[in-house]
């Protein structure tokens, strides 16, 4: 069973594997979301994001997952299979976008670099991960959860649908490394109308 969960201090050597290992398996595949080693996701960020308490995890016992063998090791013993970062802070070109939810700095999270190792995929981890994401906002109080990715990521932004985020467009956004791109935007409010959870 996979459990979703905030990474510690002392797991920063095996996130940083795991976001290595997905920059060297992305390029040529239909979810190659053009990050770079020591660019994006930087290891500054990562372990900015860790020390924050806002990387969210998938984990499992190791072994309890077929074909896990290849997935960081965490020191608790379990295998890392997927994880994201959450936090306030939008990229460059938010400030230009048609939020569904009004709201001020920290009222929002924005998901960045969510990943699933391949050999995990088509299991419903990356579902899992972003649902955990959604639990965790709720729980923390926030009023809505953003994202970005590229137009070309067709398997992330039916994911992002089916857990709820709605398709604000496409928007210029700076990326670190690649400059202004065309990127698609979601939100997914987590209060009604009227103001309630």
């Amino acid at each position: 069973m996979v459990a979703y969960r905030f990474a510690r201090p002392d797991e920063f050597d095996a996130v940083l594997a795991f976001y290595s290992q997905m920059i060297d398996l992305m390029p040529g595949t239909d979810f190659d979301v053009c990050w770079k080693h020591g660019v994006h996701p930087s290891p500054a960020f990562l372990r900015e994001s860790v020390a924050a308490g806002g990387l969210l995890m998938g984990v499992a016992a190791a072994g309890e997952l077929a074909g896990d063998d290849g997935a960081p090791l965490l020191p608790s013993g379990e295998r890392l299979a997927s994880a994201m970062v959450l936090n306030g802070e939008g990229a460059p070109g938010y400030e230009g976008v048609s939020w569904l939810v009004d709201a001020a700095p920290g009222e929002a999270w924005v998901l960045h670099v969510v990943a699933t190792l391949p050999c995990f995929h088509g299991r419903g981890l990356a579902e899992g991960l972003v649902r955990a994401s959604i639990d965790a906002a709720w729980a923390a109080g926030k009023k809505s959860l953003r994202l970005d990715t590229f137009i070309s990521n067709k398997r992330g932004q039916r994911l992002y649908e089916k857990c709820g985020f709605q398709k604000l467009g496409d928007y210029p956004i700076a990326y670190d490394g690649l400059g202004i791109c065309s990127i698609r935007v979601y939100e997914l409010p987590l209060l009604t109308t009227d103001g309630q959870k």
